[in-house]
């Protein structure tokens, strides 16, 4: 069975026996510095967000202020196959300068690789602790009391991004704000021969969002012992989740062959912003759709309004949507650009970068004090989304994402086994403990 810390002590051998200093320069504690006009320094930043859009904004931003700093980036919109790439490289010693971390598994797997966060930022980011969220700087210190990475944006899940114009259009001029109330809708839009809700169940690291959003609806916090090996899966707790998901896929709330549709770009592009689906199930980083932006121009959507909602409660208490730091920065341990990388880490986490960003409504900000710019031509349903969502992820309390990729990996595929008919709550429930116990903690 694959074991997460196993492979990342194998991970550490092989790049010492390779000589991890070859992508970041030699052992010297010399540092590039900040640059100048003649000899510009460069950083190669690695990462799955912000998207394109967003980074030309940034960037332009960061470049009016730090000219003499370039940055060669590149993006993946496929976290697992940032991953496989980050994996590689850093084994092999040819890792970037900074890359891009989620609180949960990634902390612990790479956090190994990174620099010591809190050090350089005593020394680069005067005030820092004073200036960012204490909840989002613990959730990317690792086990071992390392703060592997600066969180920049919060994000959390279950919301339903929807389409006003085209509910309006088929007679739902109410949302729903029960269970119940949204399998009537559904119900309703799928006779109008509208598509159910557009769920991407390719994408395990969804369907580990849902497991943990609601098993949180059956017993709080279980699921985070559970994870930590104090309580075991296959407790009453988490038959009540699954039986719960078998129930959702048996009212026909999503898509057939949903296990077979992946988030980006088939449930979003071409079901959701086609107009064929009135509902959007995800994070709260979509209440950017919200606004007109370069992601929805040119789509079937880009006249109507759309809102975003909380998805409503299935479980037996309201437990609310789950948070987590979505993004979050490191700096490699070996990079001799550590102080031209913080100028970049402290632009993005408490500067104009900050700003910028959570204006595009990709997160909410770790930055106290600071507020999304929300355009006065929003529309009300715009307006109510956002204070909706940077309401929700403020006061929210629960963990978005569990510290093990593999308990994560087999939540997903036991998710997926449910949905296809060959897995039972009891064998699904039975397997994600087996995972859990093979786990070294």
């Amino acid at each position: 069975m694959f074991n997460a810390k196993k492979v990342v002590a194998a991970l550490g051998a092989l790049a010492m026996s390779v000589g991890l200093l070859a992508g970041c320069g030699s052992s010297s504690s010399s540092d590039e510095g900040t640059g100048t006009a003649d000899d510009p320094v460069t950083l190669t930043f690695w990462t799955w967000q912000p998207t394109d859009t967003q980074w030309e904004t940034i960037y332009a931003e960061f470049q009016k202020e730090y000219p003499n700093i370039k940055i060669d980036w590149w993006r993946t919109s496929e976290m697992s196959d940032y991953q496989k790439k980050l994996q590689t490289a850093m084994a092999g010693g040819e890792g970037p300068d900074v890359f891009g971390l989620q609180a949960g598994s990634t902390v612990e797997q790479y956090g190994r690789f990174a620099a010591d966060m809190q050090e350089l930022a005593d020394q680069y980011m005067s005030g820092w602790d004073s200036e960012v969220s204490e909840g989002a700087v613990e959730q990317v210190t690792d086990a071992d009391g390392k703060l592997v990475a600066m969180p920049t944006i919060t994000s959390g899940s279950e919301y339903l991004l929807y389409n006003k114009t085209l509910l309006e259009e088929n007679g739902v001029t109410e949302l729903p704000t029960t269970y119940d109330e949204l399998v009537e809708v559904n119900k309703t839009l799928t006779d109008k021969g509208l598509m159910p809700l557009a769920l991407g169940a390719k994408d395990g690291w969804h369907l580990d969002d849902i497991f943990v959003w609601l098993s949180n609806q059956y017993g709080e916090g279980d699921v985070y012992e559970a994870a930590e090996g104090k309580k075991s899966f296959t407790d009453e707790t988490f038959v009540k989740t699954l039986e719960a998901w078998q129930q959702m896929i048996d009212d026909g709330l999503f898509q057939d062959g949903a296990v077979g549709t992946s988030t980006y770009p088939d449930a979003r592009d071409n079901y959701f912003y086609s107009r064929k689906s009135a509902f959007f199930p995800t994070g709260s980083w979509h209440v950017s759709a919200v606004l007109p932006n370069d992601e929805t121009k040119g789509t079937s959507v880009e006249n109507d309004e759309l809102g975003m909602m909380e998805f409503p409660t299935v479980g037996d208490n309201a437990t609310g949507p789950t948070t987590g730091v979505d993004f979050a920065l490191a700096v490699n341990k070996d990079s001799k650009k550590q102080e031209a990388a913080m100028k970049f880490v402290e632009f993005m986490t408490t500067g104009a970068g900050q700003q910028e960003w959570i204006n595009t409504l990709q997160g909410a900000p770790v930055a106290k004090g600071m507020e999304v710019q929300v355009p006065e031509d929003a529309t009300e349903s715009a307006k109510e989304s956002i204070a909706l969502v940077t309401e929700g992820q403020s006061e929210a309390t629960l963990n978005r994402k569990l510290t093990s990729q593999e308990l994560n990996d087999e939540i997903g595929v036991q998710m997926q086994n449910i949905y296809t008919g060959d897995a039972t709550v009891e064998s699904a429930l039975e397997a994600i403990q087996q995972v859990s116990e093979s786990i070294e903690r």
